[in-house]
């Protein structure tokens, strides 16, 4: 694959904030496309470079003509190589087998009536279909086999409606794990966010289900894919934002992405941000493990963050926040929210700003952000109302006065015990886990000395 794909770090000064390379480790090649249609689009990298990684992913998939079209443009010429004709007749001679042998059962999964009516009856499994629909033993590996062809030809709604049905009639968890997956890529490709999102649950739940006879290694890969792939979900659904905020901040996953996927911390500072004053308490913590990771990863929204929560230091955070917009108009999840996440991050920067000082010149507040004064005060009248601030406006002195009031003691407590459920649910849950590991074992060395 191009520069782009393989070795963005050879050139960093052609895209310093890109992260597709980082990103399209943890993806199907499949979801590769959209990321790189954007980067065309923002002519972020030379098109040639973007031709050329269109056709090293297309290749291995059975979107020939497509591969073939963009050959044809990236080498300006109507001829193509001897091997893409013979891969066209190699996947045109397998789509007929296949259509031949799953003929049988894709025609009584088409009739919907008779689905309903098996589905009703808890009749819907294999055995029925092959006793009384004359369905051939084999079909349901075959269904699975045309499902994933049809995915690699492009064709994500069939695939889907088929690993549906694959799910259904499979038996066991092992087999419809992988139809799992690939049904989630085929919804995220249709930008079918409602049914993906389902599918991202029940991945999710399958992967913790699955955790204790999962190697450790296995089990870090899978959680990451996850992340990665909720990416176009979280990003595209009402209130995802806080959902990945609730997903990431989990101890396994904050794990996996501080062991493995340092990069995601932008998504998590972004989500952070956009999802509401209640989620931005988490902020010490996110910035806590910015200030870990930052040798590994680091960017302008990070260091925002840290700037914020860590550092205190309000004209850093300011500047970080400026120096972001570069970032966040160069990625293709957070480029729809930069309006959004500028007047987010500064209500962050005013409140964080109030709770440190009494009284607050809006001289002071218009120069740091760069507004009018008329602006500025509207804009600081509008934030005190609706965050809920206890403070007022003095018009004549042109400041804003913080009333200094202690916290209730039962909101102390509140702070200090938060999230204390869910970590001692955490704990529990590996205790059991190592309780069994530990039973297991000595089952084991029983039976070895019997």
């Amino acid at each position: 694959i191009s520069r782009i794909m393989a070795a963005p770090e050879a050139e960093p000064s052609a895209a310093p904030h890109d992260l597709t390379f980082q990103l399209g480790s943890f993806l199907d090649r499949h979801l590769i496309f959209p990321l790189l249609e954007f980067l065309q689009e923002k002519e972020i990298y030379p098109l040639e470079e973007i031709m050329q990684a269109k056709l090293s992913l297309l290749y291995p998939t059975n979107m020939v003509d497509f591969a073939m079209d963009v050959y044809k443009r990236l080498h300006d010429t109507d001829e193509v190589p001897e091997g893409m004709v013979e891969r066209r007749t190699q996947v045109m001679d397998r789509l007929k087998k296949l259509d031949a042998d799953t003929a049988g059962i894709r025609t009584v999964l088409e009739d919907a009536a008779l689905v309903e009516h098996l589905r009703a009856d808890k009749a819907f499994t294999m055995a029925t279909l092959e006793e009384q629909h004359g369905v051939a033993p084999n079909s349901l590996g075959l269904l699975y086999e045309w499902a994933r062809f049809q995915f690699e030809c492009g064709n994500y709604g069939g695939a889907a409606e088929c690993l549906h049905h694959y799910r259904l009639l499979a038996t066991s968890p092992e087999a419809a794990f992988p139809a799992h997956w690939g049904k989630l890529a085929a919804e995220i490709l249709q930008q079918s966010w409602g049914p993906a999102a389902e599918e991202l649950q029940r991945i999710k739940e399958a992967i913790e289900a699955r955790a204790q006879h999962t190697p450790p290694l296995m089990l870090l890969q899978q959680r990451c894919w996850l992340m990665h792939w909720a990416l176009y979900v979280f990003f595209n659904t009402d209130n995802g934002r806080g959902a990945l905020v609730d997903l990431f901040f989990q101890d396994r996953y904050l794990n996996a992405v501080q062991t493995n996927s340092p990069h995601l911390l932008r998504y998590m500072t972004a989500a952070l941000v956009l999802s509401g004053k209640r989620k931005r308490q988490l902020g010490p913590e996110l910035a806590r493990v910015v200030k870990q990771e930052e040798t590994n990863y680091s960017d302008p929204l990070t260091r925002f963050v840290k700037a914020l929560n860590y550092d205190a230091d309000f004209d850093a955070a300011l500047a970080e926040l400026e120096a972001s917009k570069e970032a966040v108009q160069k990625d293709f999840f957070l480029v729809a929210y930069w309006d959004e996440l500028e007047a987010a991050a500064k209500s962050m920067i005013f409140e964080s700003y109030c709770k440190l000082h009494r009284r607050i010149d809006i001289a002071t507040v218009a120069t740091k952000l760069k507004m009018n004064m008329d602006d500025a005060e509207r804009w600081v009248v509008n934030l005190v109302r609706d965050a809920h601030l206890d403070a007022r406006i003095d018009s004549q002195e042109h400041h804003v006065v913080i009333n200094s009031t202690a916290p209730p003691v039962y909101q102390k407590v509140l702070e200090r015990t938060k999230g204390l459920q869910f970590r001692s649910l955490v704990l529990a849950n590996t205790i059991e886990q190592r309780a069994a590991e530990a039973t297991a074992k000595a089952a084991k060395a029983t039976a070895a000395d019997a």
